[in-house]
């Protein structure tokens, strides 16, 4: 009776010690763990975050850009962002990463009158949000409203070059009234971003958009492949713009 004893004992012993290294190789906070929440970051000057771009859809490489948090007071993070084509920026967010200052997809930078609201931290699975904000052009002063509707589908794992990552991906639906005389039109742009709390950043990004393009009108195409452009001669259309896609490469974050 003892000896049977024994080798339950060891029989449970052995079936405790696989569960835990099951367990343990679970990655924390994906599908298994939905409920996790990921609280808003905070950011210290000097943290950084390097990220390479390219457009999906043509194929173009576009570049390196580096991230660092140049200053850090009250509400505001002010990154200073290096390129490699030599354009540097300076963009400015809340403390939630909602923006103040930042490029809209495949434009420039444009200042927000309220922050584009890109999160709305605490993240947990299944959460949404909707915001408006208008845009202003900095060259030209002309302003644009836009909506966003925003929604985190869940946690995945996700590798990068920077490394394995659980992250939240977060969806959003922008309709942003952007307006280029005799050229381009309203923009619908989707957003997709997997949040990394322990990078305290987007550790992927990817955006795709369509816009509606005055072009074709003369058989002129403005630079557009018939494969990107919906419409028909003379009426205008839909055309497709960039597909960009940014994957962290390196980071330091205290």
């Amino acid at each position: 009776m003892r000896v049977l004893d024994f080798r339950v004992r060891q029989f449970l012993a052995v079936l405790a010690a696989a569960t835990c290294a099951a367990c343990a190789g679970t990655p924390t906070g994906t599908p298994l763990q939905s409920n996790a929440v990921a609280a808003a970051p905070s950011v210290a000057v000097g943290d950084t975050w390097t990220y390479r771009v390219r457009d999906a859809f043509t194929g173009l490489d576009r570049g390196t850009q580096r991230h660092r948090v140049a200053d850090v007071a009250g509400d505001r993070i002010v990154m200073a962002v290096t390129r490699e084509d030599g354009k540097d920026e300076s963009w400015v967010y809340d403390r939630g990463w909602n923006w103040l200052r930042h490029p809209a997809h495949g434009r420039h930078a444009f200042d927000y009158t309220s922050p584009y609201p890109a999160f709305a931290f605490p993240l947990a699975p299944g959460g949404t949000w909707f915001g408006r904000s208008t845009a202003t052009d900095p060259e030209t002063g002309m302003r644009f409203p836009l909506t966003v509707r925003g929604t985190v589908l869940g946690w995945e794992r996700i590798r990068v070059p920077a490394g394995e990552f659980d992250a939240l991906k977060v969806k959003r639906v922008v309709f942003f009234e952007y307006q280029e005389y005799s050229v381009r039109g309203r923009s619908e742009i989707v957003e997709y971003e997997w949040y990394a709390p322990a990078v305290k950043q987007a550790v992927r990004r990817e955006g795709t958009a369509v816009f509606f393009s005055f072009f074709y009108g003369d058989g002129n195409t403005g630079g557009l492949h018939r494969a990107q452009f919906s419409g028909e001669g003379g009426k205008g259309g839909w055309a497709k713009d960039d597909w960009l896609i940014s994957e962290l490469t390196a980071y330091t974050v205290r």
